[in-house]
């Protein structure tokens, strides 16, 4: 069969309409294999909600192609020299989709949305670090102090203590500006100025949407988007090669598949996600509170043969939390797979005759096929550890209740930021509370450092700093740094994957056949 690139364009057209095809020469076809919660802003906490909505709505900045903000409803901005007052100046010719002029009053106005307790928002952690938010949080004042609109194009958040971070909160998901004429019907109907408008969603079926002509900024270049809601791989699969998807985010099992054919292979492209697979340990009780344990947990792992046999290469070896991208300061090596040091230490630490402990997970087949795999090297050790599958719910109260000794989890970015990666994971206040009870003083003055020095080099020290220490007490077995994969059709063009998961918006990508 010949490539669709090599077809008469008559001809291929017949393929694409009269063979049944869905593809349009002006509609992205995409697929999700779950569908979102809904288009509020205030609860997009779960990752495919937060890519639909920076679809449909504007924040004051917005991440690019990497780690880097770039201006979106905020032009340009200012902060101040010691770190606590952040002025933005607005594009004035911005609207929402209903045509409402978008002023600073809208930006208040959404992140006080977020902070008001009525709202039970789970995400007012964004912003209680603004001055009078906790107060606002209780119920004692009526307005956030620090949240001013000084004129229609210019607002003003000032913070109660410098926090570097807070200018990458404002490009999450939940930072979005809302509409307030529009918020009674947010949970289905967007309020936002996006690029992209809504114009049909079948629940666990599709959302359609159309190109924003209107939009003030760089509208799309496609008329249309259209996402179906494919919950099996090998659906999504088999409609990506009928050419009814234009791209597909391809899983690992099937990625080795994919780069055999040489009709996809120079068509793949691959992104180092923001994120870290782990094995948690609790460290308040015995085996787990000795290092030599933890350690020997690591390097009794063959994390490259099991990556390479078992995730088709996909992935980077973890060498401590922190994602190398985000590392702007040296790197310890992974721990390496060398069994015979782990009996050493797990001799050393009085468990010569072995030990036996339960491992507790929720998730898929796939996932669980790797297990097996760690099962068998710490076998080869003296370590026995069994699976304890659980429902999502039950395991995750479980975890925050310190039950499991054993637990594998992953975490991904909220922003591209190495704080993101250990205050939330390893700071006493945090382990202790809903993590694997790690608990290091010198670990926590750090990471409080970090959080309110400004960005710099002093800084970047620091995170490395604190990588390397959590990376030598081993808390965790450090298993690897995903890889996102996907393919496209011939005829896309102009698809690049950004390393954040709401950068996406999908306005530079065109058609060509």
């Amino acid at each position: 069969m010949r490539k669709p690139g090599v077809l008469p364009v008559v001809a291929l057209l017949f393929l694409l309409v009269g063979c049944g095809k869905e593809q349009s020469p002006d509609t992205l076809l995409l697929a999700y294999p779950a569908d979102i919660r809904g288009f509020d802003p205030a609860v997009a906490t779960d990752f495919r909600s937060g890519q639909i909505i920076s679809l449909v709505y504007d924040n004051l900045v917005r991440f690019d192609r990497g780690t880097e903000l770039v201006p979106n409803l905020a032009r340009d901005w200012e902060i101040s020299e010691d770190g606590r007052m952040y002025t933005f100046h607005l594009v004035t010719r911005a609207r929402f989709h209903d045509g409402t002029p978008i002023k600073a009053q809208h930006a208040v106005y959404s992140f006080q949305r977020i902070l008001d307790p009525t709202a039970n928002s789970p995400q007012s952690w964004l912003f209680d670090r603004i001055e009078g938010a906790k107060i606002f949080m209780e119920g004692s004042a009526s307005a956030v102090t620090g949240l001013v609109a000084r004129d229609d194009s210019t607002l003003v958040i000032t913070l109660e203590q410098p926090f570097a971070p807070f200018i990458q909160y404002l490009a999450m998901p939940s930072a979005a500006v809302v509409n307030p004429r529009q918020v009674a019907a947010i949970n289905s109907i967007p309020a936002g100025s996006g690029p992209w408008r809504l114009q049909h969603w079948e629940r666990d079926g599709e959302l359609v949407f159309v190109r924003n002509r209107e939009y003030w900024g760089q509208p799309p270049r496609l008329e249309g988007l259209r996402i179906r809601i494919l919950s099996e791989p090998m659906t999504r699969s088999a409609e990506f090669e009928a050419g009814n998807l234009d791209i597909l985010g391809i899983t690992n099992m099937e990625l080795n598949k994919w780069k055999s054919q040489a009709k996809w292979r120079d068509r793949i492209q691959t992104v180092n996600e923001l994120s870290i697979y782990y094995i948690g340990m609790n460290c308040s009780r015995p085996p787990f509170n000795d290092v030599r344990v933890r350690r020997a947990m690591n390097l009794a792992l063959d994390r490259e043969k099991i990556l390479k046999l078992l995730r088709s290469g996909s992935g980077l070896p973890a060498s401590g939390p922190v994602p190398p991208v985000l590392l702007k300061g040296p790197a310890p090596e992974p721990y390496p797979y060398d069994p015979a040091k782990a009996r050493r230490l797990l001799k050393e630490a009085g468990y010569g005759s072995g030990l036996k402990s339960r491992l507790w997970v929720a998730g898929d087949a796939e996932m669980f096929h790797v297990l097996e795999a760690f099962q068998s090297n710490w076998s080869a050790v003296g370590i026995e550890v069994e699976l304890l599958r659980s429902d999502w719910n039950v395991f995750m109260t479980a975890i925050r209740e310190g039950k499991p000794d054993l637990y594998y989890l992953s975490w991904f970015a909220d922003y591209p930021d190495g704080e993101n990666f250990l205050f939330p994971l390893f700071h006493t206040s945090e382990s202790m509370r809903k993590r694997n009870r790690y608990s290091n003083p010198k670990v926590d003055r750090l990471i409080e450092k970090i959080q309110a020095l400004s960005n710099g080099s002093q800084r970047d020290s620091l995170i490395s700093v604190t990588n390397l220490i959590i990376h030598d007490e081993a808390p965790w077995v450090f298993l690897w740094h995903s890889q996102s994969n996907t393919v496209t059709q011939p005829w896309i063009k102009g698809y690049v994957p950004r390393l954040i998961f709401n950068a996406q918006r999908y306005t530079d990508i065109g058609k060509q056949f």
